[in-house]
């Protein structure tokens, strides 16, 4: 009986570990990549009630379109804002932030940038790579050009004439050839490296990865470090998803013309083997802990995916005002 007992339990604890490893590998493969980074302004302070939750604030919402230098691609097409403003709007509420129903009482202008980044063409980068290369393979099996001859000082009025060779030796000439290819070579991938290096800084502020790109660009590369710092870059060189979420004081943006911005928080996942449509609820719910916060860095982590399809989510439209409901009816008294 013992030994039955132990072989079932044997049993549970190895179906028990198959299921396990199951379902963290289910996990792992729906997970999504989240890169989030959030920033307030240095006078923007949030307070807290004596319940220990935050001071209601109250925004109204824009869609502020694709970033400049970015797209919103085929499937961000077919969604609609008010699919993505309403699961914004849900987050929002949980860190305190609740769309203002009076127009004389809103705190915060909200802009809302959503769409995918143009990364720098690879391929083009890539052939000018290619074109260096081929052209110091070339230099090289030629070997070093030969040196001209030694002549000894001498009277120049009295010596004869020297017999000068314009051309040079046809190995020298094709010598000649192949360094000039080489420099030109070199001359136009150092564009493109230039303008490679514009693109990833372009997208690297827009996606909140300067800084930590910066920061993991030193000795460490090169001291067992160099992995984090290839991880961003790969990032920013890669399509991104991006969604982000600008605070403004509405009071000084809106009416005193002068824009004020008191937090944003820029979170992103790759494009490639995603679809916006069912990871942007995911991405946003895990990015909504930062809103009105500063994130400690760049934070990038694997996030379970919602089961939420924005193409699939209706907007119902904004409830009207509620009726001020009559007063109780009391009893005159006899």
């Amino acid at each position: 009986m013992m030994k039955r007992t132990r072989k079932n339990q044997v049993s549970r604890l190895i179906a028990g570990l198959l299921l396990l490893v199951s379902t963290s590998y289910a996990a792992d493969e729906d997970s999504v990549l989240t890169s989030v980074f959030a920033k307030t302004d240095r006078g923007y302070q949030r307070k807290k009630g004596p319940d220990g939750r935050w001071v209601r604030e109250y925004y109204a919402m824009t869609n502020g379109g694709p970033a400049e230098g970015t797209i919103q691609d085929n499937t961000q097409d077919k969604i609609k804002f008010a699919s993505l403003a309403s699961v914004l709007a849900e987050h929002l509420a949980r860190q305190g932030y609740f769309p203002a129903t009076d127009p004389n009482k809103v705190d915060l202008l909200v802009v809302v940038n959503w769409g995918r980044t143009t990364p720098f063409n690879d391929l083009t980068y890539r052939s000018g790579s290619d074109s260096v290369l081929a052209a110091m393979n070339t230099v090289t099996s030629l070997g070093p050009a030969t040196p001209p001859p030694i002549v000894s000082p001498t009277d120049a009025a009295s010596a004869p004439e020297a017999e000068v060779n314009l051309t040079g030796s046809a190995e020298d000439m094709q010598r000649q050839a192949a360094q000039s290819q080489l420099e030109a070579a070199l001359i136009t991938q150092g564009m493109f490296t230039r303008a490679r290096n514009e693109d990833n800084a372009k997208n690297a502020r827009l996606l909140g990865y300067m800084g930590d790109i910066n920061e993991s660009d030193g000795i460490q590369r090169f001291a067992g470090g160099g992995d984090r710092y290839a991880d961003l870059v790969a990032d920013i060189e890669e399509a991104r998803y991006y969604v982000i979420v600008s605070a403004f004081d509405f009071k000084k943006t809106v009416r005193e013309k002068k824009p004020k911005l008191q937090w944003v928080t820029r979170m992103s996942m790759r494009a490639p083997g995603n679809s916006f449509a069912d990871k942007a609820a995911a991405m946003v719910a895990y990015a909504a802990t930062r809103f009105g916060q500063n994130s400690d860095g760049l934070e990038r982590k694997n996030i379970p995916n919602y089961k939420v399809n924005l193409e699939d989510t209706k907007f119902l439209g904004v409830a009207e005002k509620a009726p001020t409901p009559a007063p109780p009816v009391t009893e005159k008294k006899k």
